[in-house]
């Protein structure tokens, strides 16, 4: 979301709605996050101005720069919606939105209807997930869904990391490995960095492999991307590190739909 609002800014300006949970989080992530990067980027630091300056008609909620405008609200707040028109609206963390904008509906809704003048307009929904049904799996579910594919270094058999084949020894979480679904072989952690630089997106019409999106005759114009924690690389996301966490919470149903939520990247699935 950071790096489109960059580039809509620096190479092809339009009017842009970023739409976070609260008026608060909107607050926060445009000091926390849109700030510091409209200082440090050298190419965006003087296209807009900052919201400290005397002369600005910049604010933590409305910049504006050459041939556009960036506004920032919380999907909390009905009067945010109003008065837009905008070429690219950007839903951040929807699972964490109230069930209306005060008496006025769905916010997705609500800024889907703030671009239909633009013929060439970009609408991203993004979240982590919470529990099922939700409105990031709803949207993910209706898309061309598309899952990042790495291949094995012993078959080079491109597929999915996914958890039901990251395998350890019993009680030993420094042994994790993943099982490649197709030749059986364990595949050490060693393997991630250059597996996950070969990979590539796999929708269902679509595909995103060295920089090109190639689409067939039934694509619907409707993208989705899912990713959990198993290809990060942070220290913190080792697999036997991930091996670890789940031994750690898997016996207690609250923390168990943390790790699943924000780690596994799914629904939480209610018992019946």
């Amino acid at each position: 979301i950071n790096i489109l609002q960059a580039y809509h800014i620096h190479y092809d300006p339009c009017p842009i709605l970023v739409v976070q949970p609260t008026v608060d989080d909107a607050k926060g992530y445009s000091k926390d996050e849109i700030q510091p990067m409209l200082r440090d980027i050298p190419v965006l630091r003087n296209l807009v101005s900052s919201a400290k300056s005397r002369d600005s008609n910049n604010t933590i909620e409305k910049k504006n720069f050459p041939g556009g405008n960036l506004t920032l609200v919380g999907a909390n707040s009905a009067r945010g919606f109003r008065r837009l028109s905008v070429r690219i609206v950007l839903f951040d963390e929807v699972n964490g939105y109230p069930p209306s904008a005060g008496q006025e509906g769905d916010q997705i809704q609500l800024g889907i209807t703030r671009t239909e003048t633009f013929w060439n307009r970009k609408i991203v929904i993004g979240s982590t997930p919470t529990v099922e049904p939700s409105r990031i799996s709803d949207s993910y579910n209706e898309s061309d869904g598309g899952v990042y594919l790495v291949p094995c270094p012993h078959c080079d058999h491109y597929h999915e990391l996914e958890f039901k084949n990251l395998k350890w020894d019993d009680g030993l979480p420094n042994t994790a490995r993943f099982m490649c679904p197709e030749c059986g072989s364990l595949i050490d952690h060693k393997h991630k960095v250059d597996m996950v630089t070969k990979g590539f997106w796999q929708g269902s019409t679509w595909s995103y492999r060295d920089g090109k999106f190639t689409f067939d005759d039934n694509f619907s114009g409707h993208i989705g991307f899912k990713i959990w924690a198993a290809y990060s690389y942070s220290p913190n996301s080792s697999w036997s590190e991930l091996v670890k966490v789940f031994l750690a919470v898997k016996d207690n149903p609250d923390t168990l739909k943390t790790y699943v939520n924000t780690v596994l990247g799914e629904d939480w699935k209610e018992l019946e």
